[in-house]
């Protein structure tokens, strides 16, 4: 990984690996493990316990919001600019690279950086802003000339930046709605999957008799919770770094780059959502039935590609 800043470059090398993955794929390799109904609905709120949406309303014992940033079982407003929010936008240019590069460069965006992440025969080229009231378009093109790629096949959305409720009313909240987007990096699919699985176990143990819903939506807050302090630091580095001086924060980087300091600090980074807690071995139950159990057999390797994979990769924002 190599940050780069108006006063020079610092390459680090990480103590795990970076991914992209086809969602598509990934999509299609969970559902064939499930017996679940899927159908598309616009949802617009609440309403006498149930869900509303404009085909009718929708009810059920459990009741999970991962509908985004905007949070819409929530009954709360929850719009940029006003809302805790990040803006970001990237587009897919052909060409194969190796590193993910990251921009730490205010002529490019004041409070925000650039990135550019393999993805197989592609690059995923963009810019996000912690500020939700600067605009990332013209800076995301400006990038992607700089680097003498095409701006095409445009990619972008709001993403949170502050830990919310997990669990509100009789309603379980999961990914961006909870604001389960990781202060500082932006990255939010690793982490939506972690707070997930955490989200559906406790929904198997309702399920199979061994919770009450309130129990469950107590331990799963208490979860999400737990990750605050961690999630707050992010917050203050998210602050801090888009105003250091460049030289200093240069300066910084360089001084960070010992292999001792890099392994410590990014697997600090790792363990805020550790992929071994997917192996956590989960409460079974005959009642549970086995579209609960289906996500434990989800195969990553058949998942996830190196940077040069030839296959088509979508990596999203990150």
């Amino acid at each position: 990984m190599t940050f780069h800043t108006p006063h020079g470059s610092v390459r680090y090398r990480l103590p795990w690996s970076w991914a992209a993955f086809d969602y598509r794929e990934l999509c299609q390799q969970l559902f064939a493990q499930t017996d679940a109904r899927f159908e598309i609905a616009t949802v617009t709120g609440r309403r006498g316990g149930g869900v509303l949406t404009d085909r009718g309303v929708l009810r059920a014992p459990l009741v999970v919001d991962a509908l985004g940033w905007r949070r819409v079982l929530a009954g709360e407003r929850n719009q940029p600019p006003e809302a805790p929010l990040s803006r970001g936008l990237e587009v897919h240019p052909d060409g194969g690279a190796r590193d993910l590069d990251v921009w730490i460069d205010r002529s490019l965006v004041r409070y925000g950086y650039g990135w550019r992440v393999p993805a197989g025969d592609e690059q995923r080229v963009g810019v996000g802003s912690y500020e939700p009231r600067d605009h990332v378009r013209g800076a995301t093109v400006e990038l992607a000339e700089r680097l003498a790629r095409d701006p095409v096949r445009y990619q972008g959305n709001w993403f949170p930046h502050r830990l919310r409720r997990a669990a509100q009313d009789d309603v379980f909240f999961a990914g961006d709605s909870a604001g389960h987007c990781f202060p500082l990096s932006g990255e939010g699919i690793r982490t939506a999957f972690y707070f997930g699985i955490a989200c559906g176990r406790e929904l198997r143990l309702v399920l199979s008799g061994k919770r009450s819903r309130d129990e469950a939506l107590r331990s799963y807050a208490r979860f999400s919770a737990s990750h605050r302090r961690a999630f707050g630091l992010a917050l203050r580095l998210q602050w801090l770094v888009p105003r250091l001086p460049p030289r200093v924060l240069t300066f910084a980087l360089r001084a960070l780059a010992r292999q001792a300091l890099v392994d410590r600090a990014f697997g600090w980074y790792l363990d805020q959502a550790h992929p071994a807690f997917t192996k956590r071995e989960p409460v079974r139950s005959d009642a549970a039935g086995s579209a609960l159990e289906a996500a434990d057999r989800l195969n990553p390797q058949q998942l996830y590609a190196s940077d040069r994979s030839p296959r088509g990769l979508r990596e999203g924002r990150r």
